[in-house]
């Protein structure tokens, strides 16, 4: 079948998504660089240490991001609105304690933290800087986490422009605010928290307005704590979130042996590479974030050949953006460490040849990074988390400590070495190991198009009413199945087209014979926006005349067990339940 849907969805959310990206990525790495220019490698280092902590926040907070919004959007995608609405608002209510908690530990446990991270107060400069940085970054918990989940819930929402204008608009205020108060107040690494956190706060607001509006799902609705529903849309998103996990892991040992073995430049080098590394990463990132709301609705809709199509897309976008920026990132090495403060001989050197390793190895990365990805959105978590616990933990760790045993010189192998051995190894796993885990028979799945022929509409109801009696349909279920798509499909083409356009019209059915005797119909359409169950269902006039179209549609919502229309990528999206 055609698919003249992905294409132009997928691009719609691609933009907004890249941009803000880029923005994620220059905001991140801002905060380096201007402590870089300020205060070298001391600064440099003290960003460095901080990193875990960062990372737990990620690894917690898009945890809930990710497997809420997957759940949220499959939800969406089988018809089930009030399931969803519901969804959002108890992992809110859960990320919302979980990051209070995580603020008030954090302060209390100051002086363990700060030791566990590498350093005491023997260290002096080193030691005050990391702990400025921080209090600051601990205490704005809740506004990192709370972002990240609107983010991920707006983006599944339909409202990625709104997502997108949020993050940039924070991003932008971060950059801003680096300058100003580091560079221009001397306000050193509690400066760069500050500016990360104010940003932080203003996206929040952005984004609240997203769930008032009429326009889209999302909203703010009371619910009781049901601390088991977020764990498990948590336990879901983890397998996504995993690899924080497991740089939290890398990154300790990392900074504890560089410390050691090079000195504050060879952390410094550390940080500046991995503040580089968001330029590459987050843009295969950024395609997941467009890939993912795609992928789980057409989960939702049973529809596998979508699945694969956006799959593709996020492979070609994707690696195209990675790579380009790789290439430039390797060409301008030196460049790039003399931005991040490092300009004498040993640190440019190190640098140098530290980046254009990685920027090899991002390739490979890159492949890994959108392959967990979509296994992600599409439920299959568990090859997701193998993706992420090979490439993060299982070939990462070793790989690591064997190149540390090696010298200093030897450890900056370790990106290329680990992404070029992990891409093999996964993909042998998934050929022998792993099937997938589609939960529904594909044979129990029938799909049909018409193209704005009238006629067509016999021959699309002939093969559904077959496969309605093959999987055991009652005849009077048959006769509604049949008579949904045929009222459904006459009103959107007579109603959501001109005569100007109606050649450009299609429209694609599916329907999926459920384990439970229901027969759940999708159907999805290019007109302009058109809620055919908005059509007048009562009498027209007094004098008692019908509109016959509408009295169809007023039936067919009598008879559905559930019914629901929405918008979603430009494209219009129903599911009727039977």
């Amino acid at each position: 079948m055609t698919d003249r849907f992905t294409a132009r969805i997928f691009r719609r959310l691609w933009i907004p998504a890249i941009v803000s990206s880029v923005g994620w990525a220059v905001s991140d790495i801002a905060d380096a660089v201007v402590v870089g220019q300020r205060m070298g490698s001391v600064g440099l280092a003290a960003i460095s240490l901080i990193l875990p902590v960062y990372m737990i926040n990620c690894f917690l907070a898009h945890g809930f991001g990710i497997g809420g919004s997957v759940r949220y959007s499959k939800l969406l995608g089988d018809g089930r609105v009030k399931d969803a609405v519901l969804n959002f608002n108890r992992v809110a209510r859960a990320v919302l304690g979980v990051s209070v908690l995580t603020a008030v530990l954090g302060n209390v446990f100051m002086e363990e933290s700060l030791r566990a991270l590498g350093t005491v107060p023997a260290d002096g400069a080193l030691y005050a800087a990391t702990k400025s940085y921080l209090r600051i970054l601990v205490t704005a918990a809740p506004l990192f986490y709370l972002s990240n989940l609107l983010n991920y819930y707006l983006r599944n929402d339909d409202n990625g422009k709104l997502a997108g204008i949020g993050s940039v608009a924070g991003n932008t205020l971060d950059i801003a605010l680096n300058v100003l108060f580091v560079l221009v107040l001397g306000m050193g690494t509690a400066g760069a928290a500050l500016s990360t956190a104010a940003g932080q706060a203003l996206a929040i607001l952005i984004y609240l307005p997203g769930l008032f509006g009429k326009a889209h799902i999302l909203r703010i609705k009371k619910t009781t704590f049901a601390p088991g529903c977020a764990f498990s849309a948590f336990r879901e998103g983890a397998s996504g979130s995993a690899q924080y996990l497991f740089s939290l892991v890398f990154i300790m040992f990392s900074n504890n042996y560089l410390i050691r073995a090079g000195g504050e430049t060879s952390v410094a080098v550390f940080d500046m590479l991995q503040n580089a590394a968001y330029l590459i990463l987050y843009l295969y990132e950024g395609t997941i974030r467009a890939m993912q709301p795609l992928v789980s609705a057409y989960h939702g809709e049973r529809w596998s050949a979508g699945e694969l199509s956006a799959l593709r897309l996020s492979f070609v976008y994707g690696c195209a953006a990675g790579i380009v920026m790789a290439f430039i990132i390797a060409v301008f090495a030196g460049q790039t460490c003399a931005l991040f403060g490092l300009e004498d001989e040993e640190a440019m050197t190190i640098g140098i040849s530290a980046l254009r390793l990685f920027c090899a190895g991002s390739v490979f990365a890159g492949v890994s990074l959108l392959s967990a990805g979509y296994f992600q959105s599409c439920g299959r978590e568990r090859l997701s988390f193998v993706i992420s616990a090979i490439r993060g933990c299982v070939v990462l760790l070793p790989v690591t400590m064997a190149l540390a045993l090696w010298g200093a010189d030897m450890f900056w192998q370790l990106f290329l070495v680990t992404e070029a051995l992990s891409l093999p190894i996964w993909m042998l796993y998934a050929k022998f190991h792993e099937r997938a885990k589609d939960q529904f028979d594909p044979s129990r799945i029938w799909h049909g198009s018409v193209r704005g022929k009238n006629e067509e509409i016999i021959a699309i109801n002939e093969g559904a009413e077959a496969f309605c009696e093959h999987w055991g349909a009652e005849p009077q279920q048959a006769f509604y199945v049949t008579m949904s798509i045929e009222e459904l499909c006459l009103a959107i083409i007579q109603n959501g087209f001109t005569d100007s356009n109606a050649s450009d019209c299609y429209i694609k059915i599916t329907i999926a014979a459920e384990t439970d005797g229901t027969f759940t119909l999708h159907i999805r359409d290019n007109a302009r926006y058109f809620n055919p169950f908005s059509l007048h269902t009562n009498r027209a006039s007094e004098g008692g005349d019908f509109d016959m179209d509408a009295m169809g549609l007023s039936i067919i919502k009598q008879k559905a067990k559930d019914f629901f229309y929405r918008q979603y990528g430009g494209f219009n999206s129903l599911v009727v339940k039977i």
